[in-house]
């Protein structure tokens, strides 16, 4: 109701949200240009994707463009704010408290069942209520078609999520539901690095030798990321060429490590690299030690406050 009142006082021109995908475990993208189409938007546990990468892609549209943005994904748009990759005045922004997105890989292997066997999935406080297939019968004999399951949260949130700090977005022009200033199970920040840290440099090359060879050099990783934004990447150039074709794993160690590097004090860890990959590599381990980095370097957390000036691009 609320983004159809935004087409209809001519707030905005075009609005980036959800809706519901070609299954039931499947939330993709939706762009709209009226207000009629407002029922295909969706809001649930499913919304995995940071939409405002697409904000990109709206620039020169006539009229506000109104997105919908969880607390990651607002830090993102802050970062292109600071980046001058994006007019504040020309973007309406939507924001929904988020209390966890859920992993779906996890929720089907914690259940044991496979993909068209959900039915729906709801958020239920500090779980998740699950409605799949059942096909058996109650104690009177009476045909069971679905039933409800209960999943604590902690079992199947998505990485990202068991750490986040901001489940709120940092920056709205309108809030639907009530601000979550907490989440209880958020996690130590950096759990897995300090863990990968621990480890001899042996060790650590033997690790990433070992994830990096999976590597298929599709970058997946890079076309999703909010902040891999530059017109021509330095990875599709011929001229110099930075990176050979061929693909081993010091060619593929060369690409994520030069990329980690460019989204340091940037990355604000929405964890759409990892969740593109289709080699399963954990991609937030690495950016997320870069993270870690900047953080004891100079005490600066991405996405946060729009004012503040990235440590990276300011001489002190």
């Amino acid at each position: 109701t609320k983004i159809r009142q935004l087409f209809e006082d001519g707030s905005i021109s075009h609005f980036i949200g959800y809706e519901a995908g070609s299954d039931s475990l499947r939330v993709t993208p939706c762009f709209l240009k009226s207000g009629q189409a407002t029922s295909r938007l969706v809001w649930n546990p499913l919304c995995a994707n940071n939409l405002s990468k697409y904000l990109l892609d709206f620039k020169k549209v006539e009229g506000k463009v109104g997105i919908m943005v969880k607390g990651c994904d607002s830090r993102s748009v802050v970062e292109l704010l600071k980046e001058n990759q994006i007019d504040r005045d020309k973007v309406f922004i939507v924001g929904v408290p988020c209390s966890g997105i859920v992993d779906t890989e996890k929720l089907l292997a914690v259940l044991g069942i496979s993909p068209g066997d959900v039915i729906g999935v709801e958020d239920y406080g500090d779980c998740f209520l699950v409605t799949i297939k059942d096909g058996g019968e109650d104690i009177l004999g009476h045909r069971l078609d679905y039933r409800s399951v209960r999943v604590g949260k902690e079992k199947v949130l998505r990485g990202e999520c068991l750490a986040c700090k901001y489940p709120t977005p940092v920056i709205y022009d309108v809030l639907l539901g009530e601000a979550i200033s907490s989440l209880p199970w958020a996690n130590d920040d950096y759990r897995q690095v300090k863990e990968l840290e621990s480890l001899s440099a042996e060790e650590k090359e033997r690790y990433w030798k070992e994830e990096l060879s999976k590597c298929i050099r599709c970058y997946a990783c890079r076309n999703i990321c909010p902040v891999c934004n530059c017109p021509e990447c330095i990875f599709d150039k011929k001229a110099p060429r930075w990176l050979s074709k061929a693909n081993d794993v010091s060619e593929n160690l060369v690409y994520h490590l030069i990329r980690a590097f460019h989204v340091a004090g940037r990355c604000i860890d929405c964890g759409e690299c990892e969740r593109a990959c289709p080699m399963n590599i954990p991609l937030r381990s690495l950016n997320k030690k870069v993270e870690k980095d900047i953080k004891e370097l100079f005490n600066y957390t991405a996405g946060v406050d729009v004012e503040q000036q990235p440590p990276l691009t300011t001489y002190q």
